[in-house]
Protein backbone atom coordinates (compact mmCIF):
# COMPACT_ATOMS: atom_id res chain seq x y z
CA UNK A 1 0.00 0.00 0.00
CA UNK A 2 1.49 3.48 -0.54
CA UNK A 3 2.03 5.19 2.56
CA UNK A 4 -0.67 7.79 3.91
CA UNK A 5 1.75 10.89 4.17
CA UNK A 6 2.99 9.99 0.32
CA UNK A 7 -0.80 10.16 -0.78
CA UNK A 8 -1.24 13.29 0.99
CA UNK A 9 2.10 14.92 0.16
CA UNK A 10 0.78 13.83 -3.56
CA UNK A 11 -2.97 15.24 -3.06
CA UNK A 12 -1.39 18.78 -2.15
CA UNK A 13 0.34 19.22 -5.77
CA UNK A 14 -2.16 17.35 -8.28
CA UNK A 15 -3.53 19.88 -9.99
CA UNK A 16 -7.43 18.86 -11.62
CA UNK A 17 -6.93 20.81 -14.47
CA UNK A 18 -3.99 19.37 -15.67
CA UNK A 19 -5.37 15.82 -14.60
CA UNK A 20 -8.26 16.19 -16.90
CA UNK A 21 -7.08 18.21 -19.33
CA UNK A 22 -4.63 15.49 -20.63
CA UNK A 23 -7.50 13.40 -21.27
CA UNK A 24 -10.08 15.41 -22.79
CA UNK A 25 -10.30 19.14 -23.97
CA UNK A 26 -11.52 21.37 -21.68
CA UNK A 27 -12.52 25.58 -21.64
CA UNK A 28 -12.52 28.50 -19.32
CA UNK A 29 -15.76 28.93 -18.32
CA UNK A 30 -15.59 32.52 -16.00
CA UNK A 31 -13.61 30.94 -12.52
CA UNK A 32 -14.26 27.17 -13.67
CA UNK A 33 -13.46 25.01 -16.50
CA UNK A 34 -16.08 22.91 -18.95
CA UNK A 35 -16.35 20.45 -21.20
CA UNK A 36 -18.26 17.75 -23.02
CA UNK A 37 -18.75 14.95 -20.42
CA UNK A 38 -16.44 12.10 -21.59
CA UNK A 39 -18.54 9.38 -19.44
CA UNK A 40 -21.34 10.03 -21.66
CA UNK A 41 -22.80 11.34 -25.05
CA UNK A 42 -23.81 15.28 -24.96
CA UNK A 43 -23.55 17.84 -27.42
CA UNK A 44 -23.40 20.86 -25.13
CA UNK A 45 -21.11 20.71 -22.37
CA UNK A 46 -22.49 20.03 -18.46
CA UNK A 47 -19.06 18.69 -17.23
CA UNK A 48 -17.49 21.48 -14.59
CA UNK A 49 -14.30 21.31 -12.99
CA UNK A 50 -13.40 23.27 -10.43
CA UNK A 51 -9.51 24.98 -9.86
CA UNK A 52 -9.97 26.16 -6.38
CA UNK A 53 -12.48 22.98 -4.87
CA UNK A 54 -10.22 20.69 -7.24
CA UNK A 55 -12.86 18.83 -8.03
CA UNK A 56 -15.62 17.80 -11.00
CA UNK A 57 -18.85 17.57 -11.67
CA UNK A 58 -21.62 16.67 -14.47
CA UNK A 59 -24.60 18.22 -14.34
CA UNK A 60 -25.99 15.57 -17.09
CA UNK A 61 -25.07 12.17 -15.69
CA UNK A 62 -24.46 13.26 -12.11
CA UNK A 63 -20.40 11.89 -11.96
CA UNK A 64 -18.26 13.38 -10.08
CA UNK A 65 -14.94 13.55 -7.59
CA UNK A 66 -11.77 14.56 -7.64
CA UNK A 67 -8.53 14.24 -9.87
CA UNK A 68 -7.85 10.46 -8.28
CA UNK A 69 -11.70 9.55 -9.18
CA UNK A 70 -11.36 10.76 -12.56
CA UNK A 71 -8.35 8.90 -13.18
CA UNK A 72 -10.19 5.72 -12.11
CA UNK A 73 -13.37 6.32 -13.98
CA UNK A 74 -11.17 7.34 -17.40
CA UNK A 75 -8.73 5.12 -17.52
CA UNK A 76 -11.04 2.36 -15.94
CA UNK A 77 -8.31 1.49 -13.36
CA UNK A 78 -8.37 0.57 -9.40
CA UNK A 79 -7.26 3.25 -6.42
CA UNK A 80 -3.94 2.36 -6.35
CA UNK A 81 -3.43 2.41 -10.08
CA UNK A 82 -4.85 5.57 -10.70
CA UNK A 83 -2.80 7.14 -7.90
CA UNK A 84 0.44 5.19 -9.49
CA UNK A 85 -0.74 6.94 -13.23
CA UNK A 86 -0.95 10.68 -11.44
CA UNK A 87 2.68 10.29 -9.93
CA UNK A 88 4.05 8.91 -12.65
CA UNK A 89 2.85 11.59 -14.97
CA UNK A 90 3.75 14.20 -12.25
CA UNK A 91 7.53 12.58 -11.75
CA UNK A 92 6.62 11.95 -8.27
CA UNK A 93 8.16 9.41 -6.47
CA UNK A 94 5.48 7.43 -4.19
CA UNK A 95 6.24 5.74 -0.87
CA UNK A 96 4.74 2.16 0.46
CA UNK A 97 4.70 0.11 3.11
CA UNK A 98 7.58 -1.93 3.48
CA UNK A 99 5.53 -5.16 3.72
CA UNK A 100 4.14 -4.71 0.77
CA UNK A 101 5.02 -4.28 -3.20
CA UNK A 102 4.15 -2.74 -6.32
CA UNK A 103 4.68 -2.74 -10.19
CA UNK A 104 7.74 -0.87 -10.85
CA UNK A 105 7.38 -0.56 -14.73
CA UNK A 106 10.17 1.93 -14.94
CA UNK A 107 13.38 -0.63 -14.21
CA UNK A 108 12.38 -2.96 -16.74
CA UNK A 109 11.51 -0.24 -19.12
CA UNK A 110 14.98 1.41 -18.75
CA UNK A 111 16.92 -1.58 -18.55
CA UNK A 112 15.70 -3.12 -22.03
CA UNK A 113 15.98 0.36 -23.50
CA UNK A 114 19.87 0.71 -22.41
CA UNK A 115 20.28 -2.99 -23.55
CA UNK A 116 18.93 -1.84 -27.03
CA UNK A 117 20.86 1.17 -27.22
CA UNK A 118 23.95 -0.79 -26.41
CA UNK A 119 22.96 -3.41 -29.30
CA UNK A 120 22.99 -0.58 -32.03
CA UNK A 121 26.17 -1.57 -33.89
CA UNK A 122 27.90 -2.85 -36.94
CA UNK A 123 25.19 -2.93 -39.68
CA UNK A 124 22.62 -1.98 -37.79
CA UNK A 125 24.43 1.13 -36.73
CA UNK A 126 25.55 1.96 -40.21
CA UNK A 127 21.91 1.50 -41.55
CA UNK A 128 20.90 4.71 -39.98
CA UNK A 129 24.20 6.39 -40.71
CA UNK A 130 23.64 5.49 -44.31
CA UNK A 131 19.89 7.37 -43.82
CA UNK A 132 21.34 10.92 -42.87
CA UNK A 133 20.63 10.43 -39.12
CA UNK A 134 24.10 11.49 -37.14
CA UNK A 135 25.30 9.77 -34.26
CA UNK A 136 24.07 12.99 -32.26
CA UNK A 137 20.82 12.23 -33.03
CA UNK A 138 20.64 8.68 -32.52
CA UNK A 139 22.06 9.70 -29.23
CA UNK A 140 19.20 12.12 -28.00
CA UNK A 141 16.89 9.78 -29.65
CA UNK A 142 18.04 6.88 -27.71
CA UNK A 143 17.65 4.86 -30.64
CA UNK A 144 18.80 0.86 -30.31
CA UNK A 145 18.20 -2.48 -31.90
CA UNK A 146 16.10 -4.83 -30.49
CA UNK A 147 18.32 -8.62 -30.72
CA UNK A 148 16.65 -11.88 -30.91
CA UNK A 149 14.05 -13.03 -28.58
CA UNK A 150 15.61 -15.29 -26.14
CA UNK A 151 18.38 -12.78 -26.10
CA UNK A 152 16.09 -9.94 -24.53
CA UNK A 153 14.44 -12.54 -22.42
CA UNK A 154 17.75 -13.57 -20.65
CA UNK A 155 18.63 -9.98 -19.83
CA UNK A 156 15.54 -9.62 -17.88
CA UNK A 157 16.40 -12.84 -15.80
CA UNK A 158 19.87 -11.38 -15.13
CA UNK A 159 18.63 -8.20 -14.16
CA UNK A 160 16.19 -10.39 -11.69
CA UNK A 161 13.42 -7.91 -13.52
CA UNK A 162 9.83 -9.72 -13.50
CA UNK A 163 8.79 -11.40 -16.48
CA UNK A 164 5.03 -10.55 -15.75
CA UNK A 165 5.75 -6.69 -15.61
CA UNK A 166 7.33 -7.06 -19.19
CA UNK A 167 4.63 -8.80 -20.34
CA UNK A 168 1.97 -5.76 -18.73
CA UNK A 169 4.39 -3.26 -20.06
CA UNK A 170 4.75 -4.74 -23.47
CA UNK A 171 8.33 -5.57 -23.72
CA UNK A 172 7.41 -9.30 -23.66
CA UNK A 173 4.36 -11.28 -25.15
CA UNK A 174 3.17 -14.63 -24.09
CA UNK A 175 1.37 -17.48 -26.00
CA UNK A 176 0.36 -19.98 -23.80
CA UNK A 177 3.87 -21.19 -22.01
CA UNK A 178 5.89 -19.19 -24.57
CA UNK A 179 7.41 -15.87 -23.36
CA UNK A 180 8.75 -13.56 -26.12
CA UNK A 181 9.80 -10.26 -27.28
CA UNK A 182 7.46 -8.44 -29.18
CA UNK A 183 10.43 -6.15 -30.93
CA UNK A 184 12.74 -8.39 -32.88
CA UNK A 185 15.80 -7.63 -34.97
CA UNK A 186 14.43 -4.39 -35.43
CA UNK A 187 15.68 -0.76 -34.91
CA UNK A 188 14.15 0.53 -31.90
CA UNK A 189 12.37 3.83 -31.16
CA UNK A 190 11.82 4.88 -27.46
CA UNK A 191 8.91 6.57 -26.91
CA UNK A 192 8.53 8.48 -24.18
CA UNK A 193 5.67 10.81 -22.46
CA UNK A 194 5.00 14.63 -21.55
CA UNK A 195 6.91 14.10 -18.22
CA UNK A 196 9.89 12.17 -19.89
CA UNK A 197 8.56 8.96 -19.12
CA UNK A 198 9.55 5.60 -20.94
CA UNK A 199 6.34 4.33 -21.83
CA UNK A 200 6.60 1.94 -24.94
CA UNK A 201 8.59 1.57 -28.22
CA UNK A 202 8.17 1.92 -31.62
CA UNK A 203 10.20 -1.17 -34.26
CA UNK A 204 11.50 -0.61 -37.16
CA UNK A 205 11.95 -3.94 -39.47
CA UNK A 206 15.68 -4.26 -41.65
CA UNK A 207 14.50 -7.49 -43.62
CA UNK A 208 12.87 -6.87 -47.04
CA UNK A 209 9.60 -8.90 -46.44
CA UNK A 210 6.14 -8.87 -47.80
CA UNK A 211 5.03 -10.89 -44.91
CA UNK A 212 6.92 -8.56 -42.03
CA UNK A 213 5.02 -5.55 -40.99
CA UNK A 214 7.77 -2.22 -41.30
CA UNK A 215 6.77 -0.85 -38.53
CA UNK A 216 5.38 -2.30 -34.90
CA UNK A 217 4.27 -0.68 -31.96
CA UNK A 218 4.07 -1.43 -28.60
CA UNK A 219 0.39 -2.87 -27.59
CA UNK A 220 -1.49 -0.76 -25.56
CA UNK A 221 -1.05 -0.86 -21.94
CA UNK A 222 -1.24 1.27 -18.87
CA UNK A 223 1.63 3.04 -19.80
CA UNK A 224 1.06 3.36 -23.38
CA UNK A 225 -1.71 4.26 -25.71
CA UNK A 226 -0.39 5.35 -29.42
CA UNK A 227 -3.92 7.22 -29.64
CA UNK A 228 -2.89 9.37 -26.93
CA UNK A 229 0.69 10.21 -27.58
CA UNK A 230 3.19 11.80 -29.79
CA UNK A 231 6.36 10.72 -30.63
CA UNK A 232 9.03 13.18 -30.04
CA UNK A 233 6.78 15.29 -27.89
CA UNK A 234 8.75 15.37 -24.64
CA UNK A 235 11.90 16.95 -26.84
CA UNK A 236 9.83 18.86 -28.62
CA UNK A 237 7.14 20.50 -26.09
CA UNK A 238 9.68 23.51 -25.00
CA UNK A 239 10.08 24.55 -28.80
CA UNK A 240 6.49 24.21 -29.42
CA UNK A 241 5.70 26.56 -26.73
CA UNK A 242 7.83 29.04 -27.61
CA UNK A 243 7.15 29.22 -31.31
CA UNK A 244 3.56 28.27 -31.44
CA UNK A 245 3.99 26.00 -33.76
CA UNK A 246 3.61 21.99 -33.74
CA UNK A 247 4.72 19.95 -36.65
CA UNK A 248 2.81 16.87 -36.78
CA UNK A 249 4.35 14.64 -39.63
CA UNK A 250 3.71 10.47 -39.96
CA UNK A 251 6.98 8.59 -39.02
CA UNK A 252 9.45 8.32 -36.28
CA UNK A 253 12.42 8.81 -38.85
CA UNK A 254 10.70 12.31 -39.96
CA UNK A 255 10.62 13.63 -36.50
CA UNK A 256 14.42 12.64 -36.13
CA UNK A 257 15.51 14.29 -39.62
CA UNK A 258 13.77 17.12 -38.82
CA UNK A 259 14.85 17.85 -35.09
CA UNK A 260 18.08 17.44 -36.98
CA UNK A 261 17.34 19.91 -39.25
CA UNK A 262 16.94 22.31 -36.68
CA UNK A 263 13.21 22.36 -36.77
CA UNK A 264 12.70 20.76 -33.31
CA UNK A 265 8.87 21.12 -33.30
CA UNK A 266 7.87 18.15 -35.10
CA UNK A 267 6.17 15.20 -33.25
CA UNK A 268 4.45 11.97 -34.98
CA UNK A 269 1.54 9.99 -34.64
CA UNK A 270 2.33 6.23 -34.42
CA UNK A 271 0.81 3.98 -36.81
CA UNK A 272 -2.62 5.67 -36.23
CA UNK A 273 -4.20 8.60 -37.54
CA UNK A 274 -4.66 12.39 -35.75
CA UNK A 275 -7.61 11.71 -33.29
CA UNK A 276 -10.09 13.06 -31.04
CA UNK A 277 -7.94 11.52 -28.05
CA UNK A 278 -4.24 13.94 -29.28
CA UNK A 279 -6.66 17.09 -29.14
CA UNK A 280 -6.59 17.30 -25.64
CA UNK A 281 -2.22 17.63 -25.56
CA UNK A 282 -2.32 20.34 -28.70
CA UNK A 283 -4.81 22.71 -27.28
CA UNK A 284 -2.83 22.34 -23.78
CA UNK A 285 0.03 23.60 -26.17
CA UNK A 286 -2.11 26.64 -27.57
CA UNK A 287 -0.07 26.30 -30.94
CA UNK A 288 -0.26 26.16 -34.67
CA UNK A 289 -0.37 22.83 -36.73
CA UNK A 290 1.43 21.86 -39.49
CA UNK A 291 0.42 18.74 -40.84
CA UNK A 292 2.95 16.93 -43.15
CA UNK A 293 1.74 14.02 -45.04
CA UNK A 294 2.93 11.68 -47.40
CA UNK A 295 1.56 12.60 -51.22
CA UNK A 296 -0.05 9.35 -51.90
CA UNK A 297 -4.19 8.61 -51.12
CA UNK A 298 -3.65 7.22 -48.12
CA UNK A 299 -2.18 10.02 -46.42
CA UNK A 300 -4.13 13.10 -48.28
CA UNK A 301 -7.30 11.18 -46.50
CA UNK A 302 -5.01 11.05 -43.47
CA UNK A 303 -4.43 15.18 -43.52
CA UNK A 304 -7.86 15.95 -45.16
CA UNK A 305 -9.25 14.09 -41.86
CA UNK A 306 -7.13 15.57 -39.20
CA UNK A 307 -8.07 18.88 -40.91
CA UNK A 308 -11.96 18.65 -40.63
CA UNK A 309 -10.49 17.38 -36.47
CA UNK A 310 -8.04 20.05 -35.79
CA UNK A 311 -10.55 22.98 -37.83
CA UNK A 312 -13.49 21.76 -35.81
CA UNK A 313 -11.88 21.97 -32.44
CA UNK A 314 -10.97 25.62 -33.46
CA UNK A 315 -7.58 24.83 -33.50
CA UNK A 316 -5.77 26.90 -36.65
CA UNK A 317 -3.00 25.73 -38.77
CA UNK A 318 -2.27 24.05 -42.49
CA UNK A 319 -1.25 21.33 -44.66
CA UNK A 320 1.94 20.68 -46.47
CA UNK A 321 1.81 17.43 -49.06
CA UNK A 322 5.01 15.70 -49.62
CA UNK A 323 4.28 14.78 -53.49
CA UNK A 324 6.87 12.33 -55.65
CA UNK A 325 7.77 10.02 -52.68
CA UNK A 326 9.38 13.01 -51.07
CA UNK A 327 9.03 12.76 -47.02
CA UNK A 328 10.79 15.30 -44.74
CA UNK A 329 13.67 12.64 -43.82
CA UNK A 330 14.58 11.94 -47.34
CA UNK A 331 14.29 15.79 -47.99
CA UNK A 332 17.12 16.06 -45.09
CA UNK A 333 19.21 13.72 -46.06
CA UNK A 334 19.04 14.84 -49.45
CA UNK A 335 20.31 18.31 -48.52
CA UNK A 336 16.92 19.85 -49.29
CA UNK A 337 16.56 21.63 -46.57
CA UNK A 338 16.06 25.46 -47.53
CA UNK A 339 13.05 23.73 -49.52
CA UNK A 340 11.54 21.85 -46.70
CA UNK A 341 11.80 25.61 -44.68
CA UNK A 342 10.17 27.11 -47.58
CA UNK A 343 6.82 24.87 -47.58
CA UNK A 344 6.66 25.42 -43.88
CA UNK A 345 6.31 28.45 -44.28
CA UNK A 346 4.02 28.36 -46.91
CA UNK A 347 0.99 25.87 -46.19
CA UNK A 348 -2.61 25.45 -47.49
CA UNK A 349 -4.94 26.63 -44.68
CA UNK A 350 -6.46 23.60 -42.89
CA UNK A 351 -9.82 24.58 -43.77
CA UNK A 352 -9.19 25.19 -47.45
CA UNK A 353 -7.69 22.04 -47.83
CA UNK A 354 -10.77 20.32 -46.54
CA UNK A 355 -12.63 21.96 -49.27
CA UNK A 356 -10.47 21.55 -51.69
CA UNK A 357 -10.08 17.54 -50.68
CA UNK A 358 -13.93 17.60 -50.64
CA UNK A 359 -15.23 19.49 -53.97
CA UNK A 360 -11.93 17.50 -56.27
CA UNK A 361 -14.84 13.85 -55.82
CA UNK A 362 -17.16 16.18 -58.03
CA UNK A 363 -17.30 16.98 -61.76
CA UNK A 364 -17.50 20.96 -61.40
CA UNK A 365 -18.69 21.17 -65.21
CA UNK A 366 -21.95 19.61 -63.88
CA UNK A 367 -24.32 22.03 -62.12
CA UNK A 368 -26.22 18.77 -60.28
CA UNK A 369 -22.90 18.10 -58.92
CA UNK A 370 -21.70 21.52 -58.55
CA UNK A 371 -24.87 22.40 -56.02
CA UNK A 372 -24.05 18.69 -54.46
CA UNK A 373 -20.23 19.69 -53.68
CA UNK A 374 -21.69 23.16 -52.29
CA UNK A 375 -24.18 21.39 -50.13
CA UNK A 376 -21.62 18.72 -48.83
CA UNK A 377 -19.07 21.81 -47.82
CA UNK A 378 -21.78 24.10 -46.46
CA UNK A 379 -22.08 20.87 -44.26
CA UNK A 380 -18.45 20.88 -43.15
CA UNK A 381 -18.29 24.33 -42.55
CA UNK A 382 -21.49 24.58 -40.16
CA UNK A 383 -19.31 22.04 -38.36
CA UNK A 384 -16.99 25.03 -37.32
CA UNK A 385 -16.67 28.30 -35.44
CA UNK A 386 -19.41 30.51 -37.84
CA UNK A 387 -17.34 33.52 -37.72
CA UNK A 388 -14.55 31.15 -39.13
CA UNK A 389 -16.37 29.61 -41.28
CA UNK A 390 -17.61 33.00 -42.80
CA UNK A 391 -14.88 33.93 -43.59
CA UNK A 392 -14.29 30.89 -45.79
CA UNK A 393 -17.04 32.12 -47.71
CA UNK A 394 -14.96 34.07 -50.15
CA UNK A 395 -12.73 31.17 -50.84
CA UNK A 396 -15.57 28.37 -51.47
CA UNK A 397 -17.17 30.47 -53.85
CA UNK A 398 -13.73 31.15 -56.04
CA UNK A 399 -13.27 27.45 -55.92
CA UNK A 400 -16.82 26.88 -57.10
CA UNK A 401 -16.43 29.97 -59.20
CA UNK A 402 -19.56 31.01 -58.37
CA UNK A 403 -21.16 34.16 -56.45
CA UNK A 404 -21.00 34.38 -52.33
CA UNK A 405 -24.43 34.85 -51.87
CA UNK A 406 -24.87 31.67 -52.88
CA UNK A 407 -23.38 30.34 -49.74
CA UNK A 408 -25.57 30.49 -47.25
CA UNK A 409 -24.92 28.94 -43.70
CA UNK A 410 -27.46 29.73 -41.68
CA UNK A 411 -27.20 28.12 -38.12
CA UNK A 412 -24.18 26.28 -37.03
CA UNK A 413 -24.31 22.87 -35.72
CA UNK A 414 -20.83 23.91 -33.15
CA UNK A 415 -21.06 22.65 -29.60
CA UNK A 416 -23.51 25.07 -27.97
CA UNK A 417 -21.97 27.31 -25.04
CA UNK A 418 -23.31 25.86 -21.49
CA UNK A 419 -25.23 27.50 -18.60
CA UNK A 420 -24.73 25.65 -15.19
CA UNK A 421 -28.45 23.87 -14.53
CA UNK A 422 -29.74 23.86 -11.01
CA UNK A 423 -29.28 21.13 -8.59
CA UNK A 424 -31.78 18.68 -9.51
CA UNK A 425 -32.09 17.41 -5.76
CA UNK A 426 -32.29 21.18 -4.01
CA UNK A 427 -35.08 24.03 -4.83
CA UNK A 428 -33.90 27.23 -6.35
CA UNK A 429 -35.12 28.90 -2.72
CA UNK A 430 -32.44 26.12 -0.95
CA UNK A 431 -29.50 26.63 -2.81
CA UNK A 432 -28.29 29.75 -1.66
CA UNK A 433 -28.92 28.48 2.24
CA UNK A 434 -26.91 25.17 1.80
CA UNK A 435 -24.30 26.62 -0.23
CA UNK A 436 -23.46 29.34 2.36
CA UNK A 437 -23.67 26.10 4.96
CA UNK A 438 -21.01 24.60 3.08
CA UNK A 439 -18.52 27.89 2.31
CA UNK A 440 -19.13 29.08 6.33
CA UNK A 441 -19.88 25.84 8.21
CA UNK A 442 -19.46 28.08 11.32
CA UNK A 443 -22.93 29.45 10.40
CA UNK A 444 -24.29 26.39 11.38
CA UNK A 445 -24.42 27.73 15.01
CA UNK A 446 -26.68 30.48 14.01
CA UNK A 447 -28.50 28.04 12.02
CA UNK A 448 -29.53 25.56 14.35
CA UNK A 449 -30.03 28.67 17.14
CA UNK A 450 -32.96 29.96 14.42
CA UNK A 451 -34.12 26.88 12.85
CA UNK A 452 -35.46 23.97 13.57
CA UNK A 453 -33.74 20.93 12.74
CA UNK A 454 -37.05 19.27 11.38
CA UNK A 455 -37.32 21.52 8.79
CA UNK A 456 -34.30 19.58 6.94
CA UNK A 457 -35.03 16.64 8.48
CA UNK A 458 -34.59 13.59 5.89
CA UNK A 459 -33.27 16.32 3.40
CA UNK A 460 -30.05 14.39 1.63
CA UNK A 461 -28.23 17.65 0.96
CA UNK A 462 -28.67 18.99 5.01
CA UNK A 463 -27.62 15.62 6.03
CA UNK A 464 -24.51 15.08 4.37
CA UNK A 465 -23.42 18.60 5.26
CA UNK A 466 -23.85 17.74 8.98
CA UNK A 467 -22.07 14.46 8.00
CA UNK A 468 -19.07 16.49 6.56
CA UNK A 469 -19.41 14.69 3.51
CA UNK A 470 -18.80 17.82 1.78
CA UNK A 471 -17.71 15.68 -1.92
CA UNK A 472 -20.93 13.73 -1.90
CA UNK A 473 -23.28 13.11 -4.75
CA UNK A 474 -25.28 15.30 -3.04
CA UNK A 475 -23.39 18.47 -1.69
CA UNK A 476 -21.19 18.43 -4.71
CA UNK A 477 -23.36 20.25 -7.73
CA UNK A 478 -23.47 22.77 -5.05
CA UNK A 479 -19.97 23.06 -4.30
CA UNK A 480 -18.19 23.09 -7.64
CA UNK A 481 -21.13 26.41 -9.00
CA UNK A 482 -19.33 29.95 -8.61
CA UNK A 483 -22.64 31.18 -9.76
CA UNK A 484 -24.42 31.31 -6.66
CA UNK A 485 -23.90 34.35 -4.33
CA UNK A 486 -23.85 33.50 -0.56
CA UNK A 487 -25.20 35.29 2.35
CA UNK A 488 -23.75 37.51 5.06
CA UNK A 489 -24.21 37.11 8.50
CA UNK A 490 -26.99 39.35 8.81
CA UNK A 491 -28.82 37.97 5.55
CA UNK A 492 -28.26 34.32 6.53
CA UNK A 493 -30.14 34.85 10.08
CA UNK A 494 -32.83 37.01 8.17
CA UNK A 495 -33.30 33.78 6.19
CA UNK A 496 -33.21 31.42 8.68
CA UNK A 497 -35.90 33.00 10.87
CA UNK A 498 -38.01 33.16 7.41
CA UNK A 499 -37.66 29.33 6.78
CA UNK A 500 -38.38 28.75 10.37
CA UNK A 501 -41.63 31.09 9.90
CA UNK A 502 -43.02 29.51 7.09
CA UNK A 503 -42.43 25.85 8.38
CA UNK A 504 -44.20 26.96 12.11
CA UNK A 505 -47.02 28.80 10.18
CA UNK A 506 -47.46 25.42 7.64
CA UNK A 507 -47.64 23.58 11.17
CA UNK A 508 -49.82 25.86 12.52
CA UNK A 509 -52.25 24.82 9.09
CA UNK A 510 -51.51 21.25 9.77
CA UNK A 511 -52.19 21.28 13.67
CA UNK A 512 -55.99 23.21 12.70
CA UNK A 513 -57.00 20.08 11.34
CA UNK A 514 -55.93 17.63 13.51
CA UNK A 515 -58.60 15.82 16.01
CA UNK A 516 -55.62 15.39 18.95
CA UNK A 517 -57.39 16.09 22.68
CA UNK A 518 -54.44 18.78 23.00
CA UNK A 519 -54.29 20.37 19.54
CA UNK A 520 -55.31 23.76 21.34
CA UNK A 521 -51.85 23.56 23.66
CA UNK A 522 -50.05 22.69 20.51
CA UNK A 523 -51.50 25.83 18.81
CA UNK A 524 -50.72 27.85 21.09
CA UNK A 525 -47.33 27.04 21.27
CA UNK A 526 -46.72 27.32 17.46
CA UNK A 527 -48.24 30.61 17.61
CA UNK A 528 -46.48 31.67 20.28
CA UNK A 529 -42.81 30.89 18.33
CA UNK A 530 -44.45 32.19 15.32
CA UNK A 531 -44.84 35.11 17.76
CA UNK A 532 -41.00 36.12 18.89
CA UNK A 533 -40.07 35.77 15.40
CA UNK A 534 -42.01 39.27 14.59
Amino acid sequence: MITKSSLDALKDQIDIIDVISNSIEIRKAGANFKACCPFHGEDTPSFVISPTKQIYHCFGCGVGGDAIKFVQEYDKLNFQEAVEKIADDMNFTLEYESNTTHTDYKATMETINSFYEANLVDKKLQYLLDRGITKESIKTFEIGYAPRSDVQVQLLKDNYLNLNDAIEAGVLAQDKENIYARLRERITFPIRNHANKLIGFGGRTLRQSEGIAKYLNSPDTKLFNKSRNLYGFNLAKEHIYKKGTMVVTEGYLDVVMMHQANIKTAVATMGTALTQQHIPIIKKCNCRVLLCYDGDNAGKTAAHRAAVLLSQHEVDGGVIIFEDNLDPADMVKDGKIEQLYEMLKNPMPLIEYVLRHIIKDYDLDNPHNKNQALSACISYLKTINLLVAEEYKGVLSKLLNIASHHITLGQTTIKKDFTIQSSKTVSKADEKFFKTIIEKPDYLDLLFGNLDYEVYENNTVFEDILSGKNNSDAIRPLLIRDDIVIYNKEDFIRACKLKQKSYLSEKLKQLSTSLDDDVFEQMDKVQKRLNEIG
